[in-house]
């Protein structure tokens, strides 16, 4: 395969995987108790609020996400850091979306299941755990690409990688303006991930827990396809 077809599916994935990010963040804030799942920025912040204010019960919420994604992304990193491979897409990094694909396959189905008793503390919170934990397998994941600035979940640091890219740009009248469209469409197509979980969510329970779980499963066949090893 041609490098430059190579990396145009390895972007593309690439959106597809930040769609999720943005989709499961929309689920756990809006069906969790207000905790982000992937996003640990904010969720820092949130648990810092909750630190203030003295309110255990979002404590235990952020810290449990802060917690479990932490483990998420120790897993991950075992599973990608073992292939040193060179290429656009090392073959651990498809295991490792198999791996999140699990985990996100076990929470929509523990979250169907429990959904008459979300309000239980110990049910929302193994739900966090397990969203949490599959979003750090991803993030480790994308790490190991190694595309410069790109984050699927940390979208602060893809924000000002591109900022900087931009002045870059006025700077030096020759640097290219491919890599800095990325990096904001990976911006964009999170913000339509979020968007897409809040009008699902309230419509059709069942579609919008499957619906990550379908995407990661087609990014990891796609990828498992078209970068296997020769």
């Amino acid at each position: 395969m041609a490098a430059p077809r190579s990396i145009a599916i390895r972007n593309a994935l690439l959106l597809a995987l930040a769609f999720a990010a943005g989709y499961i963040d929309a689920l756990s804030y809006l069906g969790l108790g207000r905790v982000f799942t992937a996003n640990m920025t904010g969720n820092t912040v949130l648990f810092g609020i909750a630190l203030a204010q003295l309110d255990a019960n979002a404590i235990a919420r952020s810290g449990l996400a802060l917690a479990g994604f932490l483990a998420g992304a120790a897993a991950g990193a075992w599973i990608v850091e073992r292939d040193h491979s060179a290429g656009p897409w090392p073959r651990a990094v498809t295991i490792a979306l198999w791996l999140e694909s699990l985990l996100l396959l076990v929470l929509a189905a523990a979250w169907y299941l429990t959904r008459d008793t979300l309000a239980d503390p110990t049910t929302t919170a193994a739900l966090i755990v397990l969203s949490a934990v599959a979003m750090g397998v991803q993030s480790a994941a994308v790490i190991r690409l190694e595309v410069t600035g790109i984050a699927t979940t940390y979208l602060t640091g893809t924000l000002t990688n591109l900022a900087a890219l931009l002045m870059g740009r006025t700077r030096r009248k020759n640097k290219p303006f491919r890599h800095s469209g990325l990096l904001a469409v990976v911006w964009i197509v999170y913000i339509a991930g979020v968007g897409v979980a809040a009008v699902d969510l309230p419509r059709n329970l069942a579609l919008t827990l499957i619906s990550p779980v379908a995407l990661i499963m087609v990014v990891a066949t796609i990828a498992a396809i078209v970068f296997r090893p020769r």
